[in-house]
């Protein structure tokens, strides 16, 4: 039972996690810079 927790878990905190980081990528691939507007 804990296991299946835990993995609900890594599933909540994971996928937003990879779609910040893909957002991140592909903001930095069109405009060249990781903050847009900072520097």
């Amino acid at each position: 039972m804990d296991q299946a927790n835990t993995s609900v878990l890594d599933i909540a905190f994971g996928r937003p996690a990879m779609i910040g980081f893909i957002l991140l990528l592909g903001t930095y691939l069109v405009t060249g810079q990781i903050i847009p507007g900072t520097f």
